[in-house]
């Protein structure tokens, strides 16, 4: 498939193709934009974007220095943290060693294509929850509290 006929279509494949989401990609190439989040993912569904992100993503994997079996193992290898994620010496000498599991589960997801960087809830409404808190000598308990009797219910 030759290249496509817009660039900002083109630049979004290539970024998306590097493993850059959605959003980010979207944002990338029109800073501007209100709701990157909306317009990256329609973007996205565009048949000929897919089909030029696949076929970017084909040439990259011939060109990889690793096969991406390759790479999926050292990233399990990494989740189960036999294999450190980053290594780095300090200045006197010794070894810093870090394992982020949770960023090797994330790069694995991306790499299988099950994460894309975007929340289920983009777009959705808030979800949000309101608690009322009250000491147990508030002076004006709220009326739930107190039985038929008048005295205060013992609650745990």
């Amino acid at each position: 498939m030759p290249r496509l006929k817009n660039r900002l279509h083109e630049r979004f494949a290539w970024l998306i193709a590097e493993g850059m989401d959605r959003k980010a990609a979207y944002a990338k190439i029109c800073p501007l934009v209100t709701d990157p989040a909306t317009l990256g993912c329609k973007l996205y569904r565009r048949p000929e974007v897919r089909s030029r992100i696949a076929e970017i993503q084909a040439q990259v994997q011939s060109r990889a220095l690793m096969a991406i079996d390759e790479k999926r193992d050292l990233l399990r290898q990494m989740i189960e943290g036999t294999v450190p994620t980053k290594v780095s010496r300090r200045k006197d000498g010794s070894m810093d060693v870090v394992y982020d599991r949770l960023g090797a589960l994330i790069a694995d997801a991306k790499m299988a294509g099950e994460f894309d960087g975007t929340s289920e809830r983009d777009g959705a409404p808030e979800l949000s929850m309101t608690f009322a808190m009250y000491h147990r000598n508030h002076p004006n308990p709220p009326r739930e509290w107190l039985d038929p009797s008048g005295d205060v219910r013992d609650r745990v």
